[in-house]
C-alpha cells in the first residue's frame, strides 16, 4: 500500500489569544494525510488549544480570538462567510472524556446523519449505523443492546461510541483530544488499534500526554512548549534523534 504524503492540513501563522494572554504563537505546521500526528508537550503547552483551531471550536470561547490562517484542502477554514458548523462535519472531534448523548446506542451514532442529512432511508440509516459500530469496533458487543442508552457502556466502551458518532458523518478529519486518558490500560490498547485502523481512511490529530502512546500511534510527531511548536517530525526521529535540547529535556523528563 503506497502511503499518501499529501498535506491535508496546513496552519499558518496561528496564534491565538484569551483576552491579553497568548496562548499559541505563531504555529506553523503540515499535517499529512491518512496517517496519524500526534501533538505532544507539558501541561498548558498549548496543543489542545492548537487542536480547537482545526474546527473553529476556539470560536464558542467569547475571550478567544485566533490570528493567521489554517488550509484544509487548500482552503482557508477561516475565511469569512465559512460555515462553522459544516466544518465540524468535515472535522470529527472525541474528547478526553467519553461524552455519548443521553440517547440509546443507535440514537448516538444516527444523530448526525440525520441532522445533516446524509441518508435517504431508514434502511439506509440502520446500514450507516451498523457500519460505523463496526468501523469503531464496537458493532459485536452492542448489536444486541442498540436500544439501550450509550451512558449504560463501560468507558472504553463509550469512547469507542463516540468515535463511531464521529465518523457516522464521514468526516475527513477526526480530531482526538486525550481519548484514553480517562481510560484503563485494556481499553487503551483497544482504542490505539482502533486509531491504526481509522488512519487507512481518515487523517488523524491526537492530543496525548503520553509519549508512549505518542511512539506506538503516530507517523509523525509535533513537540509543543510554552505555545511554542518547538520541533515537528517523524515519530520516531522525534524520539530518538530530536535535533531541538528542548525536545530532548522533555523526552528524557527533564522538563515536563
Amino acid at each position: 500500500m503506497v502511503m499518501s504524503n499529501r498535506i491535508k492540513i496546513k496552519s499558518k501563522k496561528i496564534s491565538v489569544f484569551y483576552g491579553d494572554k497568548k496562548a499559541l504563537d505563531s504555529i506553523n505546521l503540515e499535517i499529512p494525510e491518512k496517517k496519524v500526528t500526534s501533538l505532544i508537550g507539558p501541561s498548558g503547552c498549548g496543543k489542545s488549544t492548537f487542536l480547537r483551531c482545526l474546527n473553529r471550536m476556539n470560536d464558542t470561547i467569547d475571550i478567544c480570538r485566533v490570528e493567521g490562517d489554517i488550509f484544509i484542502d487548500e482552503k482557508n477554514i477561516y475565511e469569512k462567510g465559512l460555515d462553522p458548523v459544516l466544518l465540524r462535519a468535515r472535522i470529527g472531534m472525541v474528547f478526553q472524556k467519553p461524552n455519548p448523548f443521553p440517547k440509546s446506542i443507535f440514537d448516538n451514532v444516527a444523530y448526525g446523519p440525520k441532522i445533516h442529512g446524509i441518508v435517504n432511508s431508514e434502511d439506509e440509516l440502520n446500514d450507516l449505523v451498523k457500519d460505523s459500530l463496526k468501523k469503531a469496533g464496537l458493532y459485536n458487543e452492542v448489536k444486541d443492546r442498540l436500544d439501550e442508552p450509550g451512558t449504560s457502556l463501560s468507558g472504553g466502551q463509550q469512547q469507542r461510541l463516540c468515535i463511531a458518532r464521529a465518523i457516522a458523518v464521514s468526516p475527513e478529519v477526526i480530531l482526538m483530544d486525550e481519548p484514553c486518558s480517562a481510560l484503563d490500560p485494556i481499553a487503551t490498547a483497544v482504542i490505539e488499534e482502533l486509531i491504526d485502523e481509522l488512519a487507512k481512511n481518515f487523517t488523524i490529530v491526537i492530543v496525548t500526554h503520553s509519549m508512549q502512546q505518542a511512539a506506538r500511534v503516530s507517523q509523525q510527531t509535533a513537540f509543543f512548549h510554552m505555545g511554542n511548536l518547538i520541533e515537528v517530525g517523524k515519530t520516531e526521529e522525534i524520539f530518538s534523534m530530536p535535533k531541538q535540547i528542548k525536545t530532548q529535556d522533555y523526552i528524557t523528563g527533564k522538563i515536563g
